[in-house]
């Protein structure tokens, strides 16, 4: 009885001690976290907005060649600019780690299959991958890998291959989905 008591008051000690020290940890990287959190919240919505809904409008709207060249125009710019915002705040809330722990996650879902797939299969493979399921700014975070010491001719030349390859997907893509909700939209309303 004894032992179980004195078992009981270190587990209690123990956990008191990782809850203390899980507290300080929070409290001494807050800002970081909020940063990262914000990054990744006001990222996504933009991508969302711009993804989803201006770029398959432009695109009905002007064509594929006008359209695709003005979006492809758009993106080059909010990719850059975020990618130079990226590297003044030396802040890598992309994470640039998030590679390492998708190769080793046990559920991933589709199309992280198929970035893992591509992982294996070499750099041309993964850029391919990240070009069509990302962006250009996330493309070139990836094979910058965490790094904040300027931005080099490499950089600038896999940022400019992804915006072509991004865009070319991104333009079909939303040409594809435009003709499909238009098609939907007079058939339910004739």
């Amino acid at each position: 009885m004894l032992d179980e008591n004195l078992s009981d008051a270190c587990h209690d000690q123990a956990v008191g001690m990782s809850d203390a020290l899980a507290i300080s940890w929070f409290r001494r990287h807050r800002q970081r976290i909020a940063q990262i959190g914000l990054g990744h919240l006001l990222y996504a919505s933009f991508n969302f907005v711009f993804d989803e809904i201006i770029y398959v409008y432009v695109v009905y709207r002007f064509g594929l060649l006008v359209g695709g060249g003005i979006m492809t125009t758009f993106s080059l710019v909010q990719c850059a600019l975020t990618l130079l915002a990226y590297e003044r705040m030396r802040i890598d809330w992309v994470g640039a780690g998030s590679m390492a722990r998708l190769a080793s996650s046990r559920n991933p879902s589709w199309w992280q299959r198929i970035i893992r797939w591509a992982m294996r299969r070499g750099k041309v493979a993964i850029f391919i991958a990240l070009c069509i399921f990302q962006d250009p700014f996330i493309t070139t975070a990836y094979f910058r890998q965490g790094r904040f010491d300027g931005l080099n001719g490499q950089d600038w030349r896999i940022f400019f291959g992804s915006v072509f390859v991004s865009n070319f997907y991104w333009t079909l893509r939303s040409g594809v989905a435009a003709v499909i909700l238009v098609s939907a939209w007079r058939w339910l309303t004739s």
